[in-house]
């Protein structure tokens, strides 16, 4: 199942090996980060419901940055998983049998 468009894949494929492992890492510390602060901010809108207005902004907003972060890394993790060290994709090769 692809979840990109196919021109940001072809995007994506262009990217070194090596830097698809780091942008990947790096990506998915940031959809970690995202998802701590909404969850923060959901309890502190809970707690103290007199503030709820104002977190409204903040809980979208970092919702929004940690979907796109989880996207954009597990794109580049797919590519780092299936490419090779030369920026072409590996396929495993078929064994005839007779």
């Amino acid at each position: 199942m692809k979840i990109l468009p196919a021109p940001i894949a072809q995007q994506i494929d262009r990217v070194d090996r090596q830097y698809s492992l780091y942008i990947g890492i790096s990506t998915g510390l940031l959809a970690f980060w995202s998802i701590y602060r909404v969850l923060w901010s959901i309890y502190l809108a809970v707690t103290y419901n007199f503030i709820f207005g104002s977190l409204v902004f903040p809980i979208v907003l970092w919702a929004v940055i940690g979907v796109g972060a989880a996207v954009v890394s597990l794109g580049f993790f797919t590519r780092y998983r299936t490419g090779s060290a030369t920026g072409t994709v590996e396929s495993r090769p078929e064994t005839n049998q007779i």
